[in-house]
């Protein structure tokens, strides 16, 4: 059984909330295949303080390692297939390329 699930990225609503399971599925037995745009690269909550002149310091709290030692902090997990997600143009077609693109995967692994 494949594991298929869309990724949203830059722009999209959410920053952790796909990065977490993104992370935790790559290993799944029958494969993970990522759909959409790469992760915000968000992965833990911050360290928030206001320095004495004002200005906001923000630091991760946490790193999240791979298997292999590799973080995503900043750069995002990647798809391993690109599909636009949650752009104007989507919604003004009213259009979801992505699970479009998951629904296709699945029939033609099955």
């Amino acid at each position: 059984m494949t594991h298929d699930h869309t990724t949203g990225g830059r722009g999209a609503w959410t920053a952790t909330a796909p990065s977490s399971p993104s992370t935790a599925t790559p290993n799944r037995p029958g494969g993970t295949i990522r759909i959409g745009q790469p992760t915000e690269g968000v992965f833990s909550g911050v360290l928030e303080r206001t320095l004495p002149n004002g200005m906001t310091a923000i630091l991760p709290n946490e790193e999240f390692l791979n298997r292999s030692g590799q973080a995503y902090d900043g750069t995002g997990i990647p798809p391993h297939l690109t599909e636009p997600v949650f752009t104007k143009e989507e919604f003004t077609k009213r259009r979801d390329s992505a699970f479009d693109r998951a629904v296709s995967v699945l029939r033609n692994k099955g």
